[in-house]
C-alpha cells in the first residue's frame, strides 16, 4: 500500500506529540512492506530516504508569491501543501490513501481541491487524524475563540474534519468530544503506537518517596493550576510531599502572563521551601530518570487526547495519577489496578488520590507499576497497532465513494434542491453597463474567450449618457451571442435584476463592465454546481489590476462570519432559480454593498457558495469606481440597512457576531479572516501578517543559525521584544 502522511512535525527538528506519532507509524508501516511518503514543511528543502520504503519530503514555505502574499500564515501553509501534492501527482506519483492531521488545518485546500476537481486524487480517500484541533482548546484555556486569525483557523480545522473521507482518533474521549463536527462519519479509535526508546537507558535512580512529577507544558488546559492548588491544600494540612513541574511555559490568557511565572509568584514560599520545583524542558534520557525518581507521575489534564506522557510513565512502570478528562483514563482503565483515576468534576478528588498514593505501600505501588506496563504494551504495541491501521485503511479504500454533498459547516439540509433543477446548461452572463466605453470590449472578450461554450451575454445598458459609451455598444446589437437591453438609469442593483429577467440559461452569471473573467471559471463553476446539489453559487479568488496589484483570497461563504464581513465578489455563477427567488438586488442599496446584502438574503434561505482557490476573476481598480467612493459614513449607513433587512439572521447569531466584533474591531476594516486583526495608525488601517519568525523562515535562516542565536542569548532578547510588541 502507498501511504502519504502530511504533517507539520517530524524529527529531528520537530519532536512534539504529532512528530512522535508520525515517526512511529511511518516506521511501522514501512517495515511492514508499505511505501510511505512523509510530506512536511521545514526550513530546508530535501528528500530523505530512511529505508527502501520510507521517504521524507521536506519543503520550504514561500510566503511571497502571487497567491501566498495575500494569505495569512496558516492559509498560506495549507495552500502550499496542496501545491506540493499537485507537484507529486504531476510527476505521475499517486498514493492509495492519504492521512492528514487536522491541527492547523494543513489539509484545508487539499480537501477543497478534491471536492471541486474530480480528477484531483481521484479514487484516493483522505483520512483525517485527530491530534486535538485548536478550536477545541479555546474555551478550555479561557482564550477568546473569536480572535482572528485563530477563529478562522478553527473554522478551517472544522472543515477538514467535515470533509474527511474517514476519521482516525487515538482516544474515545476526543472522538466523543468532536463527533458533533461530522456526525455522519463514525470516528475510528485506534490508540497511538509506542516505540521503545532507541538509546540504552540503564540509569539507576533512588526513588524519592515524597516526590510527584508532572511533565509537559505548563498550560492551563493541562490542569497544572489545579494540580498546584491541590498540593497547596495538602501542604496546608501538613502532608510531607513535593511536586516537580518539568516542561516549557505557556501563556495563561486571562492574566496575560505565563502560567509558570504566575504560579512561581503565587507560591513563592513553597518554591523557597523546596516543595514546588520548576524545571524547564528536559532531554528524553534525563527526563526518564526524573520520572523514575518519583513516587508517582500526575497527568491532570482538563481536556486531553492520548498523551505520550501517560504512555511513557506507564511503560516505565511508574504509577500514574490521571484525570478522567482524556485518553489517559482509557490507558489506566481500572482505578487502583493500573494507576489511579480522579475526576475534576468531583471536588477534592485529586487530593484524595494523592493521599491514597502516599498511603500505599512500596510493594503495592511496584505491583501497580508492573500492571501499568503490561496495560500500555497491550494497548500500544507496534505489531497490533500496524495491523489495526492497515486493516482500517483497506476498509476505507474498499468503501470509498466521492461526496455527493458539499461539506459546508452550515447546515444545508433545508436547501431545496428540487426547486433548483436546471432547465439547461446555458450560462447567461449579465453585464450592467453605464458609461463604460473604455472597458466594455475587454470584459466581453474575456467572456467570449471562456472555454465554456454554451453561453449568452445580456448587456444591460443602464441609461448611459456618454455618447462614446452609447456608440461603443451598438456593434454588439448584431452579435448573435449578445442581447443588448436599453433601460432608464436605475442603478446597479436594478440593472442586475432586469438583466436576469432576460436570461435563457439555467445558470446566471454577473460581470461588471470594467472587469475580466478568466477562461476556466465558467467551466469549473458549472462542474461544481452539477456535482453538488447543495451548492447555490460559485465564485473565486480575486486579482486586482490596473490601479492595484493586490488580491483577495477568499473562502467559502459561512455564517456567522458572513454577517460581519462580505466573503465574495461580484463575479459568480448561481443557479438562476436561486437568484430569482432569493438573490435579487435591493435598489435601496444605492451607494453599494448590494452584493453583500444579496449573499445574506441567500444565506437566509440556506444558499451558500463555494470559492475556487485560484484567480478566475480580475477586478479593475479605478479611481472613480463605486468601491473607491466608500467611506466610513456610507459604510455604516449601508450596514444599518443590511442589519434591518436581515434582522432575524442577526438575532439568530447575535452573540457570535458581537464577540467577533469585540475581538477584532469594526468589520469594515477586515480583509482576509486568516490575517491578524487590523490595527489603526491614524486614518490608516494596518493589516498585520508576518512576524519575526515568519521572516526568518522566509529567508531560509536555518536552524543551525537559530541555535547560534539561542546559545549566545540573542534569541531571548528577540523573543522578549516580540512578546512586548504583541502584548501592547
Amino acid at each position: 500500500m502507498k501511504i502519504w502522511i502530511l504533517t507539520t512535525e517530524f524529527p529531528p527538528h520537530f519532536g512534539g506529540g504529532i512528530g512522535t506519532y508520525v515517526e512511529n507509524v511511518a516506521d511501522m508501516y514501512s517495515k511492514n512492506g508499505n511505501k510511505v511518503k512523509i510530506i512536511l514543511r521545514d526550513d530546508e528543502e530535501k528528500i530523505e530516504e530512511f529505508n527502501e520504503n520510507l521517504e521524507v519530503h521536506r519543503f520550504v514555505l514561500d510566503n511571497n508569491n502571487e497567491y501566498t502574499n495575500y494569505m495569512g500564515d496558516m492559509q498560506s501553509m495549507s495552500y502550499q501543501y496542496l501545491q506540493y501534492v499537485k507537484g507529486l501527482l504531476k510527476k505521475g506519483e499517486k498514493p492509495d490513501i492519504v492521512e492528514i492531521q487536522e491541527y492547523n488545518a494543513i489539509g484545508y485546500y487539499i480537501f477543497q481541491q478534491k471536492l471541486i476537481d474530480s480528477n484531483f486524487l481521484k479514487d484516493v480517500p483522505v483520512v483525517v487524524h485527530l491530534h486535538t484541533p485548536q478550536f477545541a482548546l479555546f474555551d478550555v484555556n479561557k482564550y477568546s475563540k473569536y480572535q482572528l486569525p485563530d477563529y478562522w483557523i478553527g473554522q478551517m480545522e472544522r472543515f477538514c474534519i467535515k470533509a474527511a473521507d474517514a476519521i482516525l482518533c487515538p482516544s474515545q474521549f476526543l472522538a466523543d468530544k468532536l463527533k458533533y463536527v461530522n456526525p455522519e462519519k463514525k470516528i475510528k479509535v485506534i490508540n497511538l503506537p509506542f516505540a521503545t526508546p532507541k538509546e540504552e537507558d540503564d540509569i539507576k535512580v533512588d526513588i524519592d518517596k515524597k516526590l510527584f512529577v508532572y511533565f509537559g507544558r505548563t498550560e492551563y488546559r493541562k490542569g497544572v493550576m489545579q494540580l498546584v492548588e491541590a498540593f497547596e491544600h495538602l501542604w496546608e494540612k501538613g502532608y510531607d510531599c513535593k511536586l516537580k513541574l518539568i516542561g516549557g511555559d505557556v501563556k495563561y490568557y486571562p492574566k496575560n502572563e505565563y502560567l509558570g511565572k504566575l504560579l512561581q509568584k503565587k507560591y513563592k514560599n513553597r518554591v523557597e521551601q523546596g516543595l514546588l520545583i520548576f524545571q524547564g524542558n528536559t532531554a528524553p534520557k534525563p527526563l526518564r530518570a526524573e520520572i523514575r525518581k518519583a513516587r508517582a507521575t500526575i497527568i491532570p489534564s482538563l481536556y486531553e487526547n492520548f498523551p505520550n506522557t501517560c504512555i511513557l510513565s506507564m511503560w516505565l512502570e511508574k504509577v500514574a495519577i490521571v484525570s478522567k478528562q482524556g485518553g489517559q483514563a482509557e490507558m489506566v482503565q481500572t482505578d487502583g489496578i493500573n494507576g489511579f483515576i480522579f475526576d475534576h468534576e468531583k471536588e477534592g478528588d485529586l487530593e484524595r488520590k494523592i493521599i491514597q498514593v502516599l498511603n500505599t505501600s512500596d510493594e503495592e505501588l511496584e505491583k501497580i507499576g508492573k500492571n501499568a506496563k503490561k496495560r500500555i504494551n497491550s494497548l500500544c504495541n507496534m505489531e497490533d497497532n500496524v495491523k489495526l491501521r492497515i486493516d482500517f485503511f483497506k476498509k476505507v479504500i474498499s468503501e470509498y465513494e466521492p461526496k455527493v454533498e458539499y461539506p459546508f459547516l452550515n447546515d444545508t439540509s433545508k436547501y431545496n434542491s428540487n426547486n433548483n433543477k436546471i432547465e439547461n446548461d446555458m450560462i447567461s452572463v449579465v453585464i450592467p453597463y453605464y458609461n463604460m466605453a473604455k472597458y466594455i470590449d475587454e470584459a466581453i472578450e474575456s467572456i467570449k474567450n471562456s472555454k465554456y461554450k454554451n453561453k449568452e451575454i445580456i448587456l444591460l445598458n443602464d441609461g448611459s449618457t456618454d455618447k462614446t459609451s452609447i456608440e461603443a455598444i451598438k456593434k454588439y446589437e448584431s452579435d448573435p451571442m449578445i442581447t443588448v437591453v436599453n433601460i432608464k438609469n436605475g442603478g446597479l442593483a436594478n440593472a442586475r435584476n432586469v438583466g436576469a429577467t432576460y436570461a435563457k440559461g439555467g445558470y446566471l452569471a454577473f460581470l461588471d463592465s470594467d472587469d475580466v473573467v478568466g477562461p476556466d471559471f465558467y467551466t469549473e463553476a458549472v462542474d461544481i454546481l452539477k456535482r453538488f446539489n447543495n451548492v447555490s453559487y460559485v465564485f473565486s479568488f480575486i486579482k486586482y489590476f490596473e490601479g492595484d496589484e493586490g488580491a483577495w483570497n477568499q473562502f467559502d461563504t459561512q455564517l456567522p462570519y458572513l454577517l460581519c464581513h462580505n466573503m465574495s465578489g461580484t463575479c459568480f455563477v448561481i443557479r438562476k432559480n436561486d437568484f430569482m427567488r432569493y438573490g435579487q438586488n435591493k435598489p435601496e442599496m444605492e451607494f453599494g454593498m448590494e452584493d453583500y446584502d444579496m449573499w445574506l438574503s441567500l444565506a437566509e434561505n440556506n444558499c451558500f457558495g463555494v470559492c475556487i482557490p485560484k484567480y478566475d476573476f480580475f477586478y479593475r481598480v479605478r479611481k472613480d469606481s463605486m468601491a473607491r467612493g466608500f467611506n466610513k459614513n456610507n459604510i455604516l449607513y449601508l450596514t444599518q440597512l443590511i442589519t434591518k433587512n436581515h434582522k432575524n439572521l442577526y438575532l439568530q447569531y447575535g452573540d457570535e457576531v458581537f464577540n467577533i466584533l469585540q475581538a477584532n474591531g469594526p468589520s469594515y476594516r477586515f480583509s482576509n479572516p486568516s490575517f491578524y486583526p487590523p490595527k489603526v495608525d491614524g486614518e490608516r488601517v494596518v493589516y498585520q501578517k508576518r512576524r519575526l519568525k515568519d521572516i526568518l523562515w522566509n529567508f531560509k535562516i536555518y536552524r543551525g543559525f537559530i541555535k547560534v542565536l539561542q546559545l549566545t542569548g540573542i534569541m531571548k532578547v528577540l523573543k522578549l521584544v516580540s512578546r512586548k510588541n504583541k502584548d501592547k
